[in-house]
């Protein structure tokens, strides 16, 4: 398993598990909390969380193996690469158009901005799935 493999599996699963508990904790556990003090604090936890593991955990395995995490990309990665983007890309434009529909039907701010939020964080898991996806199927 490549440098890159093992950052992308490493930052699919932390991005499921703070994304997934912020999905899980937003709605329905902050009662009586303004929705978006509420919304900023959770993602600020997140991404917080999300750097603390994914730093050393890079680290890590850059002093583990140097050679292959200083390695410039080489043409298959940056094939497999594009491809993810391309197919992230069209998951995060179908997201922010229905965004943007919803928006036009709704006066709740928090439930618009958490519509983006979802765009994003799953253009960008399917993404990295994609890519370990072509990594395992030796692409």
């Amino acid at each position: 398993m490549t440098f890159r493999e093992k950052i992308d599996w490493l930052t699919l699963g932390l991005i499921v598990l703070a994304f997934g508990g912020y999905a899980l904790i937003y709605p329905w556990g902050l009662r009586g909390i303004p929705a978006l003090a509420a919304q900023g604090g959770l993602l600020l936890a997140a991404f917080i969380a999300i750097t603390l593991v994914i730093t050393p955990a890079a680290i890590a395995l850059a002093i583990h193996r140097p050679r292959d995490a200083n390695a410039p990309a080489d043409e298959r990665d940056r094939d497999i690469t594009r491809r993810a983007s391309t197919r992230a890309y069209y998951v995060l434009i179908v997201g922010v158009s229905g965004c943007f529909a919803l928006a036009y039907w709704t006066t709740d701010l928090a439930l618009v901005l958490n519509g983006l939020l979802g765009s994003v964080v799953l253009a960008e898991l399917v993404r990295l799935a994609s890519q370990v996806v072509a990594y395992r199927m030796g692409e």
